[in-house]
C-alpha cells in the first residue's frame, strides 16, 4: 500500500466515525437492554459486543459507499438496499456470537433462511433509524475534519447540493401559488 493509498484508508475512516457510531449505540442498547432485564453482565457483554461490531462494520461500508460517490448522500431507497442485506447478516452473526457464548460452540439459529427473511423485513425500520442518526452525527462531524478530508468535502457538497435543490423547488411552489391562488396542502 503506497502513502496515497494509506491516506485515503484513512481518510475513509476517519470519515465513517459517524456510520460506525449508530452501529455501536445499537450494540450498547442491546448490552444495556440485556443487562436491564436482568441477565449476567458477561451476557450482556457479549449481546452488546456480538451486535455492535457487525453493525459498526456494516455502517462503515455504507459510509465508505457513500464516501467513494456509489451511492448517493440523503437518498433513503440506497440505504434501504443495503441494509436489507447487512442488517440480517449482522443480526446472524450476533446470533452464532450468542450460540457460541451460550453453548460453547458457534451454531446457525434454526431455520436460518426464515431467520434472515424476518430480519430482512425488520431492516426498513433500522435503515430509517441508521440515516437519520448516521446525517445527524455526520453534520457534527464532518465540518470538524473538512479542510482536510476530501471524503467528508465530497459529501458535504452533495448535502449542500440538495438543499439547494429543495430550496428551489420549495420557492418555485411559493411562487405558483401567488400567482395561481393555490392554497398548499400544510407546511407553508
Amino acid at each position: 500500500m503506497t502513502v496515497t493509498d494509506s491516506a485515503k484508508v484513512r481518510q475513509l475512516a476517519e470519515f465513517s466515525v459517524p456510520a460506525a457510531s449508530v452501529g455501536i449505540a445499537a450494540g450498547l442498547v442491546a448490552g444495556g437492554l440485556a443487562a436491564f432485564v436482568g441477565r449476567p453482565i458477561g451476557w450482556a457483554l457479549v449481546t452488546g459486543l456480538g451486535l455492535a461490531i457487525p453493525l459498526a462494520l456494516f455502517g462503515a461500508g455504507y459510509a465508505v459507499l457513500l464516501a467513494l460517490g456509489k451511492i448517493p448522500a440523503g437518498v433513503f431507497a440506497p440505504a434501504a438496499v443495503y441494509w436489507v442485506i447487512g442488517f440480517p447478516l449482522a443480526l446472524l452473526a450476533h446470533s452464532v456470537v450468542t450460540e457460541w457464548s451460550v453453548a460453547g460452540t458457534p451454531g446457525l439459529p434454526a431455520e436460518p433462511w426464515k431467520f434472515l427473511a424476518f430480519r430482512a423485513l425488520l431492516s426498513m425500520g433500522f435503515a430509517i433509524g441508521f440515516i437519520w442518526m448516521h446525517e445527524q452525527l455526520g453534520r457534527h462531524w464532518w465540518p470538524r475534519i473538512l479542510d482536510h478530508n476530501l471524503y467528508a468535502r465530497r459529501v458535504v457538497a452533495q448535502y449542500v447540493e440538495l438543499a439547494d435543490s429543495l430550496a428551489e423547488r420549495k420557492a418555485a411552489t411559493d411562487r405558483h401559488r401567488k400567482t395561481t391562488g393555490a392554497v398548499g396542502r400544510g407546511r407553508n
